[in-house]
């Protein structure tokens, strides 16, 4: 092996080898200082974003009405969407390199196209921008920045007028449903005069109230009746009886000829036992007790009728004093009966008008309820939907997620390009391929004379 890796051919072979060796050396460390003195600088400036991906919720109560909610969902929440690679598409697209270059007063031929990676995995998104000077590198970055965001901004204000418009929409067809609804309740309520269901209602508390009111009055009516009818029985006189002998009895002039004809027939009584019939005071005292009589007749008469005062009999007339005060708890009860009596029938003529009125108001009723159901679902969902709308202004990154800034650009120091390293490692990588060539020449004699000689 040592025989081989020396070789033969004396101090001229090594010498020619190694000048080879000092050629390929010079040639491969001429091509890498050419390629690093002659190459153009170009220098890299770039941002990171990042997007955050979380959702979103609102919810605003409603009085009387109900709740609305809104929810967004996170925007990496579906498989078949990325917003990475959208944004990436984006920060690529005419629309953002024109604005950027724009942005940086330059044309959009000679604007430097942005080179966008993402990681997988990762919400990150890396864009650099490659150019011939430091400066114009971190213009171009900042340009695309601001450019990109812009037009984010616009896209989102874009879909929120769209979705303003398609709301506007529904709005006015559901605000024309609240006016056709409220109009409906109006002119049925100034036809039926049935302002609402609480009128109604009350309607038939009422009669409810009637009829126990009712029921009641007729017990105290027939409680009242038996027990005038029976003091009437205890007194042995009717009710009516009773009536009439209280008005013969609380007249003055009629009690004053009462007691004048009872101290006459006294008087009478007394001159029967002293004298005869023809006796002339007899004859005058019975004279006076006719003309007392007739009086009394009279005066019975024109405050009872004639037949009135014709049906009652004098011992009726003359009560004693506790029969006296029964006549009147007699009269009493009888004029609180007649009094419950003429309540009970008011009461019942109320509650005959009330049921009729509560029949007829039935379907009226049960027709405006569903009128005003009507109307409180239309405004519920016109309530809804200015709600929704004002919840979907509020979050304005529903379809273009928010992408937050991770790292700025920044203005490079050194050019990315050409490289040192890259040029040193190129040159040392080329000439050890030459070496291996070299050594491949040096040894392809010795080679071949050991092969011919084992053939």
């Amino acid at each position: 092996m040592g025989r081989l890796l020396v070789g033969s051919g004396g101090p001229r072979r090594w010498l020619r080898y190694i000048l080879v060796l000092v050629v390929g050396a010079v040639f491969f460390g001429g091509i890498a200082a050419t390629y690093y003195v002659t190459s153009p600088r170009t220098y890299v400036s770039g941002f990171t974003l990042i997007l955050p991906g979380s959702g979103a919720g609102s919810s605003i109560n409603l009085a009387d009405l109900g709740q609305a909610t809104s929810a967004t969902s996170s925007a990496f929440s579906s498989a078949s969407l990325s917003p990475t690679e959208n944004y990436k598409r984006l920060l690529q697209s005419d629309r953002v390199r024109g604005a950027a270059a724009a942005q940086a007063g330059v044309p959009s031929s000679e604007f430097a196209s942005a080179r966008v990676a993402l990681v997988d995995q990762t919400p990150l998104i890396y864009v650099r921008m490659t150019e011939t000077d430091p400066n114009r590198a971190y213009a171009s970055a900042n340009a695309l920045l601001l450019a990109f965001q812009a037009n984010l901004d616009a896209l989102r204000q874009e879909e929120l007028d769209a979705r303003d418009s398609a709301y506007q929409e529904s709005l006015a067809r559901y605000e024309q449903n609240v006016t056709a609804t409220r109009q409906a309740v109006i002119e049925f309520q100034a036809e039926t005069r049935l302002i609402s269901l609480d009128q109604y209602q009350s309607l038939v508390i009422q009669t409810d109230e009637l009829e126990s009111t009712l029921a009641t009055t007729l017990d105290r009516s027939r409680a009242l009746s038996n027990r005038s009818l029976r003091l009437g029985e205890l007194i042995d006189l009717p009710e009516d009886v009773a009536a009439r002998v209280l008005v013969l009895r609380g007249d003055a002039v009629f009690e004053a000829l009462l007691e004048q004809m009872a101290t006459s027939a006294a008087q009478i009584a007394g001159f029967e036992n002293m004298y005869g019939r023809n006796h002339p005071e007899m004859r005058a005292e019975t004279e006076r007790h006719a003309g007392l009589v007739e009086a009394l007749t009279a005066r019975g008469e024109a405050l009872l009728g004639v037949t009135g005062y014709g049906l009652l009999r004098l011992a009726e007339i003359n009560l004693e004093d506790e029969r006296a005060q029964l006549l009147r708890q007699v009269v009493d009860l009888s004029a609180e009966a007649s009094g419950a009596r003429a309540q009970a029938q008011s009461l019942q003529e109320r509650l005959l008008r009330n049921e009729r009125r509560v029949e007829e108001l039935a379907p009226v009723a049960a027709r405006l309820d569903a009128l005003l159901r009507e109307h409180q679902v239309a405004e519920t969902v016109f309530a809804s939907a200015l709600a929704r709308l004002d919840t979907s202004r509020a979050d304005v990154f529903a379809s273009y997620p928010l992408a937050q800034l991770l790292e700025p650009p920044a203005r490079p120091e050194e050019p990315s390009s050409p490289s040192k390293k890259i040029a040193a490692l190129a040159a040392i990588g080329g000439f050890v391929l030459y070496c291996i060539g070299v050594l491949l020449l040096w040894l392809r004699l010795p080679l071949i004379r050991a092969l011919w000689k084992i053939i």
